[in-house]
């Protein structure tokens, strides 16, 4: 099998036919011969060459180096001229074409065979260089359209800061509109775009020490002063030519703008302290709350062992008196005698009255309403605590309304508020020597009870959490925090309000109004 396919293009038919002769001997098929131009171009039209033979003098419409240019612009073949002459204006005209090579008539078989082989070889290595150009473009435009269309930003720098090469979205990071313009203004890396020049130096340093350095972070500052947070992988290379230097290092890396993900961060690292300040604030709350639960516990077991040991001391007091009584009405004593006995009558009544209010205050509520007397309830109280102010010098003023009205109301219920509201009086009353004044008043169909101390007052701060359960500015000892906010939902359930009034260092009055007749009925409530 032949091993290319030549085409004679020879207007000289002796010639032709003796070329035609000596390449099939040479092993190679031939195609035509042909004697002119048009000829030449409508048989590749049709069929394949591997190499034409052209005569440059041709009969016909063109000549061989018209010819020539014909096949050239349509078919991919090599073409040697074939001429009788051999002088420098011809070979000139004929470089136009890009001619393989030329062939002086009359040509020997070893000079034809020698430029059929080097021609064929040539041509095929041509054909892999430009199919390996081709390719190549191919490549580069790919990556090229990889590098500007690319999500990050792909850059190349000389060390000392330079931009050598960067990609749109560079660009932007920078703050630039493109590369061009980001490489116009800024020359110098470290103090243009680093919000902190060190953090450059500490940058190229591990490049250097590790040749490449990965999520690399740093604050910048974008030629519209903006501030941006880089994370940064890069590597140092060589490069082959940087102004006439050969061999010098480049960074070449890539860069993801995080600014978004570290405001992220700070935002979830301010909810992340936020909440474990709650959380602190919640569990340190939940601890103030069971000790002043457990604290409420032991008063109320203090109270049951009250009323127990006063239910104890009850028996025997009433033995007392029954004897004294008895002493009273059948003995024959010296006036002296009499007046003594009369005043441990007077005090033997007045511990039963006692008892009986600790009785009456530690029996659970029946939750049934029924007509009660205010000031009888507040002289009870008064009674209860007569030991305790005298302790403290707290002296007592009472300015009670003449003819007050009775209210409808849960006795005990309402007694535990007074109760509640003169404890805390007299514990504002710090410094012994306060004053507690207690003063009723009727206000159309309410009544109106006011406790006034000359005591240490309250915050302001402070006044919308009083009423709060558990909360409590007096020491653990002394106070659980719920005083005010059971008094608080009594009255409320009574259909009535708690008023207050105070100034820090100048005292406190709470008021208290309750309707005097309200038909509620209320289950019972444990205190």
């Amino acid at each position: 099998m032949p091993e290319a396919t030549l085409l004679i293009v020879e207007d000289d038919g002796i010639l032709a036919a003796h070329l035609e002769d000596t390449i099939t001997r040479l092993g190679y098929a031939v195609l035509g011969p042909v004697a002119t131009g048009e000829e030449a171009i409508t048989l590749l039209n049709d069929q394949k060459a591997d190499l034409v033979f052209m005569d440059i003098e041709l009969a016909g419409e063109f000549d061989g180096l018209q010819t020539a240019e014909n096949i050239s612009r349509s078919v991919d073949v090599p073409i040697v001229f074939l001429t009788g002459f051999s002088h420098e204006a011809l070979l000139e005209q004929a470089k136009t074409v890009s001619p393989y090579g030329y062939l002086v008539k009359p040509v020997s078989e070893r000079d034809l065979a020698a430029t059929v082989t080097m021609c064929l070889q040539r041509h095929a290595l041509d054909r892999k260089l430009r199919e390996s150009l081709a390719a190549l473009e191919k490549s580069e435009a790919k990556y090229r359209e990889l590098f500007e269309d690319a999500p990050i930003g792909i850059f190349c720098s000389t060390l000392d800061g330079r931009i050598l090469t960067i990609n749109t979205e560079m660009a932007k990071i920078l703050g630039c509109a493109s590369p061009e313009e980001a490489q116009r203004n800024f020359t110098d890396l470290a103090n243009q775009f680093y919000l902190t020049p060190e953090r450059r130096q500490e940058f190229v340093t591990l490049l250097k020490e590790n040749k490449k350095v990965t999520h690399f972070v740093f604050q910048g500052r974008k030629r519209t002063a903006e501030s941006v947070w880089i994370s940064m992988n890069a590597k140092l290379t060589l490069t082959d030519e940087i102004n006439g230097q050969k061999h010098q290092e480049v960074i070449n890396g890539f860069a993801i703008d995080i600014t978004e993900r570290k405001r992220a961060e700070e935002q979830l690292q301010g909810i992340n302290e936020e909440l474990e300040q709650r959380v602190a604030q919640r569990t340190q709350e939940l601890q103030e709350t069971q000790r002043q639960y457990l604290h409420a516990e032991k008063l109320s077991a203090i109270g049951k062992l009250s009323a127990s040991i006063a239910q104890e001391f009850n028996n025997p007091l009433q033995g007392i008196l029954s004897i004294l009584k008895g002493l009273q009405k059948r003995a024959v004593l010296e006036e002296e005698d009499r007046k003594l006995l009369d005043a441990a009558l007077g005090e033997g009544d007045r511990i039963k009255d006692l008892i009986r209010g600790l009785q009456d205050f530690n029996r659970p509520s029946s939750g049934r309403k029924i007509v009660m007397d205010v000031h009888k309830s507040l002289d009870s109280l008064l009674a209860l605590h007569k030991s305790d102010f005298k302790n403290k010098r707290i002296s007592v003023v009472l300015d009670y309304a003449e003819q007050l009205p009775q209210i409808l109301a849960v006795p005990d219920q309402i007694t535990q508020v007074f109760l509640n509201l003169l404890t805390n009086a007299a514990d504002a009353c710090q410094q012994h020597g306060g004053i507690i004044t207690v003063s009723t008043r009727q206000e159309n169909e309410n009544v109106a009870i006011a406790l006034k101390d000359i005591g240490i007052g309250i915050l302001p701060e402070e006044m919308d959490q009083i009423f709060r359960p558990f909360y409590t500015t007096k020491p653990e000892i002394k106070g659980t925090g719920l005083g005010l906010s059971v008094s608080y939902g009594i009255v409320k359930h009574h259909h009535g309000e708690i008023l207050v009034e105070s100034q820090p260092g100048e005292g406190s009055t709470f008021t208290v109004r309750l309707p005097i007749k309200d038909d509620t009925i209320y289950a019972p409530t444990e205190r």
